[in-house]
């Protein structure tokens, strides 16, 4: 039985006279000549110490920028007690986790109430807004694409 292991791992190492064709060189108007993509953040542990914050115009939310790389963003929100996000559309998928707090959610005029342990999933493109509660409500945040969080570079950094 081991010889037979080791006879297919080397025949497998050897390509078994099966070798793939070297790849070929790109032409003009192929797409293996595109521009390459953005590479990646390089990895990342990232104390919640250091994690920068911003907080809204209005002084009413403020994010936590836990993680952010190529395909997508995460992120801390906190909102004061009756505080509102107007209605807008992100690019991205978005996904918020409730862990405090409780409000009501419009998602393409579909009205939701949200508490702790509920999880939002809005589509991208989709119309959303929404109305805190009577308490502060914390959530995880999450963007399937980083551009969608692009609106908190407009928030004012918390030092």
């Amino acid at each position: 039985m081991r010889t037979l292991a080791l006879s297919l791992l080397l025949a497998l190492a050897g390509c078994g006279g099966a070798c793939p064709p070297a790849p070929r060189a790109a032409t003009a108007g192929d797409e293996l000549a595109a521009t390459p993509p953005a590479a990646s953040p390089p990895a990342e542990v990232r104390p919640l110490a250091r994690a920068a914050r911003r907080v809204s115009p209005p002084g009413t939310a403020t994010v936590t920028l836990l993680a952010q790389g190529r395909n997508a963003f995460l992120g801390r929100l906190e909102m004061e007690p009756g505080a509102s996000v107007p209605e807008h559309q992100d690019d991205d998928e978005e996904y918020v986790h409730v862990l405090e707090g409780r409000g009501t959610i419009w998602i393409d005029g579909v009205e939701r109430e949200v508490g702790p342990g509920d999880t939002i999933f809005m589509p991208a493109g989709a119309t959303v807004r929404f109305q805190n509660g009577e308490e502060r409500m914390v959530g995880i945040q999450v963007f399937a694409g980083p551009g969608s969080a692009a609106k908190y570079d407009r928030w004012r950094p918390i030092e």
